[in-house]
């Protein structure tokens, strides 16, 4: 199928030279400028169905990617890593004709982002990165990493079995019930967070961006938190891209220091750092960072409604 001919919000599918496919839909606008759009853990290519609107205003066109093991993509033949994805990127990129392009990696999604903006170099314009995981390893971090995130990045990924079994249940629990889903990945959230996911629209959008990645198997969640755990064996000090860090200072679901150590790994990185904002501030805020990636390059980009920056 010719990408060019799809229309948006309508999956189609991009062939690698290994016969595995990477399954995608588009947002915004159709001959928009190009951004390479990464959904966190779980997530799917759904993630950015919500920022279409404000895509499509600022003229930015976002590629959304299943990545592996989710939805419509295979995982890879070879062991997974960082660096493996971002040469699967590169020739997925190439199929679809963008010479360069520009980024945004939300949450899970994240790692993979800085990892392909590390390879391609100038051929990605601007690196934009929501709520980050950022580097587990080495240690120490930057700043402390409490016990729940301690086991969840450095102890659950040697528990493969565990983890499948634990995704597996709450695959069934979102077939089961919308509502006692959404009440299970606000357990740990904080107010921010639990007021953006009473609101009903928002519920129903994360649940369908879960369904969608989990439909065919577990593996994606459980290669991400694998590849989360290890050292990313990647030099972000290759990153030309200009790039932004958000964090909510009340998001519970990554562990913040190593999120600020990903921004001070990659060279000239900017981080703005928002006082009483969770993990899905995202969801109220797309057209905030998307506003910084369609701004011209050479713009001093100051009218952000930011609290603290760094």
């Amino acid at each position: 199928m010719d990408p060019g001919m799809v229309k948006e919000d309508t999956d189609f599918s991009i062939p690698l030279s290994d016969g595995r496919q990477f399954g995608l839909r588009w947002y915004g606008a159709s001959n928009g400028q190009p951004v390479l759009a990464l959904h966190g853990t779980p997530g799917s290519r759904l993630k950015f169905r919500l920022a279409s609107k404000a895509a499509n205003e600022l003229g930015l066109k976002l590629y959304c990617p299943d990545r592996w093991g989710y939805g419509l993509t295979a995982k890879p033949l070879l062991q997974p890593s960082l660096a493996e994805f971002a040469n699967d990127i590169c020739e997925v990129t190439n199929r679809l004709g963008l010479a360069r392009f520009s980024i945004v990696g939300i949450s899970g999604g994240g790692p993979f982002a800085a990892t392909v903006a590390a390879a391609l170099g100038a051929r990605v314009d601007k690196l934009a990165l929501i709520g980050p995981v950022g580097p587990i390893l080495p240690r120490p971090f930057h700043g402390p990493i409490g016990p729940f995130h301690r086991f969840a990045f450095t102890a659950w990924p040697r528990m493969p079995g565990g983890m499948r079994l634990t995704f597996a249940t709450f695959r069934m629990l979102l077939s089961a019930s919308q509502d006692l889903a959404i009440t299970t990945v606000a357990a740990r959230a904080g107010y921010a967070d639990r007021q953006i996911l009473r609101q009903r629209e928002n519920k129903k959008a994360i649940a369908e961006i879960m369904r969608a990645g989990l439909l065919r198997s577990v593996e994606g969640p459980v290669i991400d938190m694998m590849l989360f755990g290890r050292n990313w064996n990647v030099d972000l000090s290759t990153v030309t891209a200009e790039t932004h860090l958000w964090l909510g200072l009340e998001d519970h679901n990554i562990p913040l220091g190593p999120a600020r150590r990903l921004a001070s790994a990659i060279p000239n990185a900017k981080l703005t750092e928002i006082v009483g904002a969770g993990h899905f501030w995202i969801m109220e805020n797309y057209r905030e960072v998307f506003d910084w990636l369609a701004t011209d390059l050479d713009e001093d980009v100051t009218r952000f409604r930011l609290r603290h920056d760094h």
